[in-house]
Order: structure tokens, then sequence, then C-alpha cells
């Protein structure tokens, strides 16, 4: 339906272009756009006529649809077959246009989950962060990565699971050390077949799912059986497993009341405009942790934006409980449910509970968001404090709300690299991180190689209207000069800028303190080394630091691998690539039988026997090292 002219508020929602007449009576969704077109909210209904009805009412005294109708000028319609067709359409029209006042996340990214993929001939537990449909069973997610790699250790230490990688497992010709600490099968050199191997996996699996005690009842019955066939030496090391694994379960017994293990439990708190949504994970009756989100200026029914914002959340969540429990009643429970347990390949419960146990788990999550939101409140006053405190030192113009940090890293000039950290708020916004790998500059030359990352970044950012708050760079005097130079020479000498002299040793032993070069001042300025300025910016430079150094030793060990291989007579880019991906790395290759890589697709055994030939005749490259910082041969500025 095309745009009218904007009217005025107070009659906008009486405006034939939001009229409940012009809508249909089927399912499907309603996207509502301003006078310029923007789509302000998208949403879904069963019956679309109603749900606009609803909207445009005089009679309908709540603010929030109050405020939105306010600024709709245009409705448009979709109309889908069933409500199930509404629900996954929205979802994809949020992903798609971001409207303003719908709930949507940021992000896919997910807490930890364990992954093990029980298909595989041996398969092994490994610690994600991204769910795939790929057929292996998802367990968690962990609150935070310390108790998923507590989980983890606990299951290897009880549980003989191969620990190593694919290539490893596959290229292995002896037993690793824990085969010989009794923490590994040795898959890797037959010494366990697949039957025995995969009898282990079903008791990992019957641990993460919860079903501990009857993986207790059949090492009991086993061990039994193991006696009774005087075969005491294997009856005895499972005896030792389920004594460990009862002393493991006991430290983790608090179980939550209920029938249901497997549950996520949400809980909501409202302040003024900002929402905080917190869900806790129960799994085999137990809490692993939770997790909360922050939304602002969601004006719409809490029910409305709570379906809508579940429907996004295990659209991506690794793991879909057997039940669901939320703190209002979701108009479309019944559909949403159903999309679920299709997910999960088994039925799903969706409740609202008003009494009892699961009442005051909800209430349990509640709190936790309003204690998740005073933190968050109480966050952002302090980083906000901090960025007043750095404007006031460093005497800029505005608060400091971005602020880019430059650092370069190089050892004597070979593969000079530069990168850029951003914060934003007081807080690391990864996603503006760049890297820059130098394209003029040869040799050792840092203050070159500093002004053409500036020159890059600010001609770009000038082009985007994309300029910080505080350009920050890691060095002195000399630092602040080239980025002087190069602000000037691009017309931007009001950017505010400034430099930070990391704190160094001296004589006598002490350390010099950390401190500011501002344009125009002899002097440094150096702040009370404890406060949030230091600590802010320091930290700021230090990750500037981290993300050159490590793009600088990447850069340096794709090059001594391309430079090791590629030095071999007769072997291309092309085969180095495809001899490195069977087996592994360099040593491997360089202890690999000329038999072993005339296997790999491309070689023939006269060119395998010449790569085995010059790999052990070379003495340049044994051990694929770093120089690390401060070191001879080693510079990072």
């Amino acid at each position: 339906m095309p745009d009218e002219p904007k009217q005025p508020e107070s009659d906008a929602a009486e405006s034939p272009s939001v009229s409940p007449a012009d809508a249909p009576t089927q399912a499907g969704c309603y996207i509502m756009k301003d006078a310029a077109g923007h789509i302000l909210y998208v949403g879904k209904a069963k019956n679309l006529r109603a749900r606009i009805r609803s909207y445009c009412n005089e009679t309908d005294t709540r603010a929030n649809v109050k405020f939105l109708m306010r600024r709709v000028v245009s409705i448009e319609y979709l109309v889908v077959a069933t409500e199930k067709e509404a629900l996954l359409l929205e979802n994809s029209l949020i992903k798609q246009h971001k409207p303003r006042y719908n709930v949507r996340l940021k992000d896919d990214k997910t807490y930890l989950s364990l992954r093990i993929d029980p298909h595989e001939d041996f398969p092994r537990i490994t610690v994600v962060r991204r769910f795939h449909r790929d057929g292996a069973r998802y367990f968690g997610p962990y609150h935070d990565a310390t108790a998923a790699r507590k989980t983890l250790r606990q299951i290897q230490r009880l549980f003989p699971l191969r620990l190593c990688s694919d290539n490893v497992l596959h290229n292995r010709t002896r037993p690793c050390l824990y085969h010989q600490m009794g923490q590994c099968l040795a898959p890797c050199v037959g010494l366990v077949n697949r039957e025995a191997y995969h009898e282990i996996v079903e008791q990992v699996l019957l641990v993460l799912e919860g079903r501990s005690a009857e993986l207790e009842n059949r090492l009991l019955e086993k061990i039994r059986a193991l006696a009774d066939a005087l075969r005491f030496e294997e009856a005895a090391a499972l005896r030792d497993r389920l004594r460990d694994l009862g002393i493991t379960l006991e430290r983790q017994r608090t179980v939550v009341t209920g029938s249901v293990e497997d549950r996520d439990v949400f809980g909501t708190h409202t302040e003024g405009r900002l929402t905080e949504l917190q869900v806790l994970f129960y799994r085999g009756g137990k809490l692993l942790g939770g997790r909360s989100w922050s939304f602002e200026a969601h004006d719409m029914p809490p029910g409305e934006v709570l379906g809508s914002f579940l429907l996004q959340y295990y659209d991506t969540a690794p793991v879909v409980p057997r039940e669901v429990l939320v703190p209002v009643e979701i108009d479309e429970a019944e559909v949403l449910a159903a999309l679920l347990s299709e997910k999960r390949n088994a039925r799903v419960e969706l409740l609202c509970p008003q009494r009892g146990e699961k009442l005051k788990l909800v209430e349990l999550a509640a709190r936790n968001a309003a204690r998740s939101a005073a933190e968050k409140k109480m966050a952002d006053k302090a980083a906000n404090d901090a960025l007043e405190l750095i404007q006031k030192t460093l005497r800029l113009p505005r608060l400091p709300e971005r602020i880019e940090c430059f650092d370069v890293s190089t050892t004597q000039g070979d593969r000079t690299v530069a990168s850029m950290a951003v914060f934003e708020h007081g807080a690391p916004a990864k996603q503006r991180y760049r890297k820059y790998a130098m394209r003029d500059v040869e040799g050792q030359d840092d203050f070159a190689s500093l002004r053409e990352a500036l020159m890059r970044r600010y001609t770009r950012a000038i082009a985007e209207n994309d300029l910080p708050d505080l350009v920050l760079i890691d060095g002195g005097r000399g630092q602040l000069g080239v980025a002087d130079a190069v602000l000037r020479d691009l017309g931007l000498d009001d950017l505010p800028h400034a430099s930070i002299a990391k704190s160094r040793p001296e004589d006598g032993g002490t350390h010099s303190p950390e401190r500011f070069f501002l344009p125009g001042r002899v002097n440094p300025v150096i702040p009370p080394q404890n406060g949030p300025v230091v600590r802010t910016l320091a930290r700021l430079r230090d990750e500037a630091h981290r993300f050159a150094v490590t793009y600088h030793r990447q850069k340096r060990s794709k090059a001594v691998l391309a430079s090791v291989l590629l030095d071999v007579p007769g072997l291309g880019p092309k085969r180095a690539k495809a001899l490195l991906g069977a087996l592994g790395s360099v040593a491997r290759i360089r202890a690999a039988t000329p038999e072993e890589i005339a296997a790999v697709p491309g070689f023939s055994e006269k060119l395998a026997r010449v790569v085995a030939e010059h790999l052990q005749q070379s003495t340049a490259v044994r051990t694929l090292t770093v120089v690390p910082d401060g070191e001879p041969g080693g510079k990072s500025t």
C-alpha cells in the first residue's frame, strides 16, 4: 500500500491509510510505516483486521499503542496460509528491515556449548559457540567458559575419549601421553574398536543428558557381569569409574523441584522505557546459569514482544529444552510451541505458570532480570563518569564516546602491520576493529607505517562521515607528530587526538608512569595511575597492541610455512596447500614417509621422495617460533 502524506499526530490513527477496514481477515504480517516510508514495526496476527482494529480503537487505553500509532501513516499487509507461516515471516522481516520498535537480537552469538557427533567413528567432545544443523548433539548453554571447560575436564577424567583433532587422529603413529595416563583409549593407533569406543560415548551422553542414575545402574550391571566372567581387571576399572562418577555427581546435586529436568525460564523487568529480559538454563535438573538482554523503546504489548523475541532466540539456540516458562501470556503460544517442537524433534511445552513451583522459578528469573538491569545501570554510569574524566583530563571538546587507537607491529621491518582497536562508551566494539598490511612502506619505518594506516583510515572515514570523538596513538611525541600531520593534510585539524606512552622500566628499577601527549603541549599529562583515565585508555592501547601483534604473527607464520614448502623443487602453491591440508603441519610432513606423501592427491612417488629428502635435509625450520616482544630481533611498537 503506498504511503500517504503525513497527517497531524492527533489524526494519524484516523487516517484512511490505517483504517481497519482495509486490513484482510486472514493470518499474516502487517508492516507499519511513518511519513518518510521508514518501517516502524512488524507484527503478525491470526486475524489481521482484528489486530489493527485493536490498535486503532480509541477505547484502547494502552499508552504504548497510542505512542506508536501517532507515528504510523500507512500499513502494508502480507497474507499467508497459517499462523506458523506468519510467525516465520515476521521473524524474516524483522531480520531484514530491523524495525525501530521491534525486539531484535543484534547478533547470533550464543554462550558456550559442548558438542559431540555420535555419527563419527571415534567422536570427541569440543567446546563450541556456534550451533550448526550437522546431526551432532549439543549440550548447554553454559554461562561462562569456566563452567563449560570444568564440565569438559570432569568428563575427560571419567571417560577416556580422544582429545586430539581429526588431523592428529588420522596421522598419529603411536599413542599420546593421555593414553599413558589412562585418559584416552588411543583409537588413533587401533587400540580400541568402534563398538567399544561408542559404548563409552553412550555413557558420556547419559551424563550430559542428566541421566546419571541410569548410567550408574548400567555400570553396576556390567561390573557384576565382568566379575562373573572372571574379568576382574576390567571390572575394577569400571568400579573406579563408578566411584569417581558418584563423587563428581554428589557435588552437583542441586536439583530443582519438578519432573522436567530441561527447561528455560524467562523473566522480565521494566524500568521506564528499558526492559531487561533474563533466561535461566536448567539442564539435567541443575541450574547451569543464565543470560540477559536489554531492550530500549519497545512500546508494544509484553506478550507480543516476548513471542517475537523467543522465535529469534531459538532460531540460533544450540538446545531447545523440553519446557519453556514465560512471565506473560503469548497469543501464538501453541504455534510457537509447535515450531520449537519441530526444531527439538520432540514435544516442547510453552507455559505461563500462575501458581506453584514453576511460578517461583519465573519470579526468580524476574529478580535476576532486575539485578542485571541494576548492574548494567551502574556500569553505564561508571563508564560515563570515566569518559567525562577523560574529556576533562585531555581537554576534549566533547565526550569521547568513540575512541579509535592505533598501533604498529613489525620485526626488523618484515611484514609490518598496523591495527585499530575501538572503544564505544568505554567498552570494546570489536566489529569496528581494523587491521592494515603496509602497501607503500618498505623496511622498518614505524612513522611511515603509522602515517599510511591513519591516511587510509581517515580518508575513508571522511567519505563515510564516520569520524570518532578521539584518536589515540600508541607512542610518544613523535607518533603524535605523525597524527598531527596526517589529520592536517586531510583537513581534520579539529579532530581530537593524543598519544599514550607506555610505562617502562627506568634506571633504578622503577617504572615510568603512563603519559599522554597532547597537540600544542610540550609536557605530557600524567593522570593518577590507578584512576579511570589510565585504566580505560591503557586497556584500549593494550587491545590495539594485542590485535596488531596477533595479525603480525599470523602473516609471519603463513610466510614461513609457505617458504619452507615452496623451496622444495617441483612443489608449487597448489600442491603445497594440498599437502598441508592432508598432513596438517610442516612437522608432520617432515616425519612422513615418501609413501604417505605419495598418497596425497597430485603427488607422484618421485615428487614424494624429493619432498621427504628436502625437508629432512633442511635445518632452516625445525620448529616454528615467534620472537617474543622485547627480545633481540623482535620489535613491536
